[in-house]
Formats: structure tokens, C-alpha cells, sequence
């Protein structure tokens, strides 16, 4: 009887553990499988971010309604962004309802119901677009969409530009026509 008694005891023993660890196993695998997918790395809500140039100088201010980015990627997805370049002489505010920043390759890509206008001076230039690349680094902005660009009563469109803020220079790409009045 004793017998029989240890070997139950020992068989009853031998399922648990072999449950336990065989537990374990499809825990340890169901965290590999979730691995895989994406999550959002890091988000913020009603966020400021400030970037330095090389003098220590603000370059840029960049405010939104909400931030978030994938761990699998270099984009940072940002929601209502007011985006404000801070050259010394040649400062914009731009706003648009969504943009991606990448910080590999130092651009920000702002998208829809973009509006891009001049500020400290009158009358001040002001363009819309649909999109429109920004380099950080160089304040290079850029876009292939329509633009709609005013300057007090001057008004042209273009499909596409180039605006070096740094320089001043602005380069209407193609399809260029509106009316530009002298300035007093």
C-alpha cells in the first residue's frame, strides 16, 4: 500500500511540474511573438521641443497637440504641429494638421492644409501647400504640391518651390502666374 501510495504521490508530482514548465515555455513564447510588432516607443501630449543650432541658438521651435513614434522606425508622427524657424532676421511659423519628423536624416515632412507665413515684418509673405519638406539643418523648405503665395496685395501660384531661409531665396518651380504689385 505504501507503495502505491509514493508512486501516486510521485506521478501526481511529475504532472505539475511537467505543467509548470511546460507553462513557462508557451509564456516565454508568446513574449517572442509580441516582440515583433510594433508599439509605440515614446509619446507626449501638448508638447514643446526647442533644437539648438551650432552656437547654442535656438534653430527651431516645434510645438503639437500630441507626439508618438514606433519603435520600429525613424519617424516621429506628430498631430497639429506649429513649427517655428528662428533664422536671425528670417523667422516663420508654419502650422499644417500633421507631420513626420526624422531625425536621421534631419527633416520634417508637414502635411495637410499647410500654412507657411512670415513673421516680424509687414507685409508679411504668405504661402499655402498641401505638403512641404523642411531640412532642419539647413532651412532648406520645399514642395512639388501648388502653392499659393501672398505678399500684401501680390498674388501668385506656382506648382512647386524652393525656400532657403537662410539666404531669403524663394524659386517657383513650374506653371508660375499671379500678380505681383510693387510694395511702398
Amino acid at each position: 500500500m505504501k507503495g502505491l501510495i509514493s508512486f501516486s504521490l510521485f506521478i501526481v508530482i511529475a504532472i505539475i511540474v511537467w505543467l509548470s514548465i511546460t507553462k513557462d515555455l508557451s509564456d516565454s513564447l508568446q513574449l517572442q511573438q509580441t516582440g515583433n510588432k510594433p508599439y509605440v516607443d515614446i509619446f507626449m501630449n501638448d508638447f514643446e521641443l526647442t533644437a539648438m543650432d551650432d552656437s547654442g541658438a535656438p534653430g527651431y521651435i516645434l510645438h503639437g497637440s500630441h507626439l508618438q513614434r514606433f519603435n520600429n522606425s525613424d519617424d516621429t508622427e506628430i498631430e497639429y504641429p506649429v513649427f517655428h524657424l528662428l533664422q536671425k532676421g528670417a523667422q516663420w511659423k508654419i502650422t499644417a494638421d500633421n507631420a513626420i519628423l526624422n531625425n536621421k536624416n534631419k527633416t520634417i515632412r508637414l502635411n495637410n492644409n499647410v500654412f507657411m507665413q512670415q513673421q516680424n515684418i509687414e507685409p508679411a509673405v504668405s504661402i499655402r501647400t498641401q505638403t512641404l519638406l523642411i531640412h532642419t539643418e539647413t532651412q532648406i523648405a520645399q514642395t512639388q504640391a501648388l502653392i499659393n503665395f501672398t505678399k500684401g496685395l501680390s498674388q501668385m501660384k506656382s506648382n512647386g518651390m524652393i525656400f532657403n531661409n537662410i539666404t531669403g531665396e524663394l524659386e517657383l518651380l513650374s506653371n508660375v502666374n499671379g500678380v505681383f504689385l510693387p510694395y511702398e
